[in-house]
């Protein structure tokens, strides 16, 4: 999430960077299980040397949370400048469209076919297949929703009725439909059933699966019939997979990921979050999560098994940043994967 962020549709072209991995040599058969992370690791911030911890740079961190989570492919948001140092401490493949880019997938397995839709931007949507095995593939998209506009800070707004908050979803509606009526992902829908799909990113919008009467007690009294961001996609036939794997909503599974920034932190446009007395390095207690805004989204054989939001560095559960690198939480699913023949 970048407030301050807005859509850029300019066409871009891709350019393909060699990918790290230890063997071109390909698995004869799928592993068992695959898991997917999706992460908006907030951009130049995450370098900043402020966020250095007892001498550990908030990058260093971000690489030891995705070491300790074992996931096998992460779609990457507000990646700038540290796609390849990512990529080569976990000896993994990538691709993003130039080494400061806003977007980057990084797989265990060989990446091919990388791309932007044509006519969309690489700032917004990227795509590549994971090559799971000899006879299995995956394709994966990684995606960043605008967060020009309506900002998702609005939903404490209590002046705001539901119906306009919704509305104010409709860029970031105008977008997704943009890459789901694509010729090319359409392509990939099609072939669904032998190339599963994953789609996942910072979506900059909260959706309808989370918000009912049952819930209004722990989502700021909120209730939608449908968030339209969301329903084109579900509608496609993809699974929420968080959700799918969560359907029951309680204070521990709502799965907020956005913000792990509390209440005595203020944003500040070129500092970040810092503290509401002074401008000096972070140091209070905070955790005031309040929306689920970075999804994964599958379709095809991919049976989601388990779905979790993370949100603490190593063994400390007292509080979240800046001891966890990023504004946002990580979310991560395993897949069952011996559906596929």
């Amino acid at each position: 999430m970048n407030r301050f962020s807005f859509t850029i549709y300019a066409i871009t072209i891709l350019v393909i960077f060699p990918c790290n991995g230890t063997s071109e040599q390909l698995q004869v058969t799928a592993p068992e299980s695959l898991s997917v992370m999706t992460w908006n690791i907030w951009g130049e911030l995450n370098q900043d040397p402020r966020y250095t911890v007892n001498g550990e740079t908030a990058r260093r961190r971000t690489i030891e949370i995705i070491k300790e989570s074992k996931a096998d492919i992460i779609a990457m948001i507000e990646t700038y400048g540290s796609a390849a140092d990512i990529a080569k401490s976990l000896d993994f493949y990538h691709s993003t469209p130039h080494p400061k880019a806003n977007l980057c997938i990084f797989s265990r397995y060989k990446l091919t076919d990388f791309g932007t839709p044509k006519g969309l931007s690489s700032f917004s949507f990227i795509g590549a297949t994971a090559h799971i095995s000899e006879t299995q593939k995956v394709r994966v998209h990684c995606i960043w929703l605008t967060s020009g506009g309506r900002h998702i800070v609005e939903i404490k707004n209590k002046e705001l009725s539901d119906r306009d908050f919704v509305l104010g979803d409709t860029n970031r509606a105008n977008m997704m439909k943009a890459f789901l009526g694509h010729p090319e992902v359409k392509a990939d829908i099609a072939m669904h059933e032998d190339i599963p799909i994953i789609v996942a990113g910072d979506f900059n919008c909260v959706t309808h699966l989370d918000y009912n009467k049952a819930t209004k007690s722990l989502t700021y009294g909120r209730e939608f019939d449908v968030a339209p961001t969301h329903d084109l996609i579900l509608n496609r036939g993809f699974l929420d997979t968080y959700r799918n794997v969560n359907p029951n909503i309680t204070k521990d599974t709502l799965g907020y990921t956005w913000t792990t920034v509390g209440p005595e932190f203020i944003y500040k446009s070129g500092l970040g979050f810092v503290p509401l007395e002074d401008d000096a390095h972070p140091h209070l207690e905070y955790r005031n999560p309040y929306a689920r805004i970075d999804f994964i989204y599958s379709l095809g054989n991919l049976k989601p098994v388990t779905s979790n939001v993370i949100k603490y560095y190593g063994s400390n559960t007292k509080r979240s940043f800046p001891e966890f690198p990023s504004d946002h939480a990580a979310v991560i699913t395993t897949f069952k994967l011996n559906l596929i023949e």
